[in-house]
């Protein structure tokens, strides 16, 4: 093999640090009790299509007057809603919504209410799901994927993890995800959920991108019954600007796994870094010999992402294999494995 000559060749570089100017990609806030953005109706759609519609709303947290409305009285909903919109080729972004969340009483069963994202182009079938079930006999916030009729849990964050704990009373709270390639960073009244970033590696049909929406659902041991989810202030900005605040920037160095993996003919690197600092990412082949430099220079504090299209440091394309990527930032060090398959 060619030596490797030491010169810098980076390749697609986004960086998503604060300090920039606020993009936003979509808002509603169902002002004058109207809707700014269409929306669907999506799941069961056997006799009658339900939406959001704005419905009038005294101390909203927009101030209004005004809130949207999402009901699973439905006959053929089965105790299911959703409703969605946006931009179906949404990819990285962060959303954020509130949700008004009922308190009281003991609900023997499940009640989520919550925001959905990366839905899929016909709003039917698969979507991320951040929902609240706190009126259950195991209260909880669940992050999960839809998919058909078998959601799959990620995590469920139960009292003694969820910030401030599960509310003594009914009311709005905030609920946010920060969406990265298939990094998955979850939010409650703007604080993290511990454990983030999330990964979905359940299946490679993989979502990255699609539309946003909410959802409610409401079953009882012995019945679906129905009930109402109130939002308002729903928001989505480029990830660039989700982290405007500071104290949304990670403490820690985090290398993500590649996305897709295995993938032909590219793939993309995610990695957070808390500080500014000088970053190497390389990627060798399987024989430990560095065959591309992706990035070797200063780089400021936040979520990063590169892309590698199979190529070495001549253009030529690599063979199939594996390969692995390593990122060197200050005292950190990280190296993770992907597959090239042609």
């Amino acid at each position: 093999m060619r030596k490797i000559l030491p010169f810098l060749f980076v390749i697609s570089f986004i960086l998503t640090n604060i300090g920039h100017g606020q993009v936003t990609l979509y808002s509603e806030t169902f002002s004058g009790g109207t809707l700014d953005n269409d929306w669907y109706a999506g799941f069961r759609l056997d006799t009658i299509a339900n939406v959001i519609e704005p419905f009038a709303y005294t101390n909203d947290p927009n101030g209004n007057g005004w809130v949207g409305k999402l009901s699973t009285d439905r006959p053929d909903s089965g105790g299911v809603a959703q409703s969605y919109s946006g931009d179906g080729t949404l990819s990285d972004f962060y959303m954020e919504a509130n949700i008004f969340i009922p308190i009281g009483g003991m609900f023997m069963g499940a009640e989520y209410y919550g925001i959905e994202f990366r839905i899929d182009s016909s709003g039917l079938t698969t979507a991320y799901q951040l929902v609240t079930n706190f009126r259950s006999t195991s209260p909880k916030i669940r992050f999960r994927k839809r998919s058909g009729a078998s959601p799959v849990v990620f995590k469920d964050w139960l009292a003694a993890e969820i910030p401030g704990g599960i509310p003594a009373d009914s009311g709005w709270h905030k609920l946010g995800v920060r969406a990265v390639g298939n990094d998955f960073w979850l939010y409650y009244d703007e604080q993290e959920l511990p454990g983030c970033p999330y990964q979905d590696t359940t299946s490679t049909g993989l979502l990255t991108e699609g539309f946003i929406g909410v959802y409610a659902f409401m079953l009882s041991f012995t019945s679906y019954q129905t009930t109402d989810l109130f939002v308002d202030n729903v928001l989505v900005n480029d990830v660039v600007n989700s982290l405007e605040d500071p104290g949304n920037v990670s403490s820690t160095y985090r290398l993500s796994q590649n996305y897709p993996n295995p993938f032909n003919p590219s793939t993309y690197i995610s990695f957070e870094i808390p500080s500014s600092s000088v970053v190497r990412l390389d990627v060798y082949n399987a024989l430990g010999q560095k065959i591309r430099s992706l990035i070797n220079q200063n780089i400021p504090a936040g979520i990063h992402r590169v892309s590698w299209d199979g190529k070495d440091v001549y253009g030529n394309e690599v063979p199939a294999g594996l390969y692995f990527y390593q990122l060197n930032a200050g005292k950190f060090q990280q190296a993770r494995k992907m597959l090239l398959v042609k």
